[in-house]
């Protein structure tokens, strides 16, 4: 996405500040991810920096965002930590200028929406990671909730499960999971964007979900989702290198 100037109203870049006062949420997230991650954990999409901070206490991270104003953002918000190097990059081109990096885990929360082909930045993912380097996606699920937030975020789609997993293994990963979550948040979405038409999501509404978080958790922990108001997917690189019908190892 284009960054914005100071004097234009940006509704995510709002709702990225009202996101970071939800530490149950941010540690849901974080939680989710931590199983797969390694020690050196390439974020694309960082935002303001909501999830880099909990990145941060697991190893070495390289934030990176198309907007300056957001990664301006976090490195005031993440200042006191020493082990973030910040990127500016554009998903849709080559993401090769990160090689240097030498990740070994790429996360994306709320990214692949944005971008009209969400095929190429994941096959860019893949040339980025050694053999077992882990992919993890945070994306909007469900086409049906699509609405007048969807649209403000800049959002093209929501997924379903068997979508972004026919994606992620398309560009050559191999899936370890891919699963709904979120389910108590299907209602306020659906109100927020098909019925009342707002733009973004009311902050006190945010925070006051925020506290139903930790039962949320551990509810969802024990309970196969059959839908959710988002997907995760979990992916890794194989050792030996997808190759597409009638292609030849160089």
């Amino acid at each position: 996405m284009p960054a914005t100037s100071p004097t234009t109203w940006d509704g995510q870049r709002e709702t990225l500040f009202d996101l970071a006062e939800m530490d149950h949420y941010n540690r849901w997230i974080y939680e989710i991810l931590r199983p797969f991650l390694g020690l050196r954990i390439l974020e694309i999409g960082c935002g303001t920096g909501n999830i880099t901070r909990y990145l941060a206490d697991h190893g070495h991270v390289c934030a990176a965002d198309v907007n300056d104003s957001y990664l301006n953002a976090a490195r005031k918000n993440l200042k006191p930590f020493r082990n973030i190097c910040y990127r500016r990059i554009n998903l849709e081109k080559s993401l090769q200028p990160l090689k240097v990096f030498k990740p070994d885990s790429v996360v994306c929360v709320n990214v692949l929406e944005h971008l009209l082909d969400d095929r190429q930045p994941l096959s860019e993912c893949l040339k980025l990671l050694p053999g077992g380097g882990h992919l993890l996606l945070f994306v909007p699920a469900l086409q049906g909730l699509y609405g007048s937030m969807d649209k403000s975020y800049g959002h093209y789609r929501r997924y379903s499960r068997i979508e972004l997993a026919d994606k992620v293994v398309r560009a050559g990963f191999n899936l370890v999971t891919c699963h709904y979550l979120n389910l108590p948040g299907v209602p306020g979405w659906w109100l927020n964007g098909k019925i009342l038409g707002r733009q973004i999501i009311p902050k006190n509404q945010m925070l006051l979900y925020d506290h139903f978080v930790p039962v949320i958790r551990r509810l969802e922990a024990h309970l196969p989702l059959p839908l959710g108001l988002s997907l995760f997917c979990a992916a890794y690189k194989p050792a030996i290198p997808y190759l597409s019908p009638g292609a030849e190892l160089t």
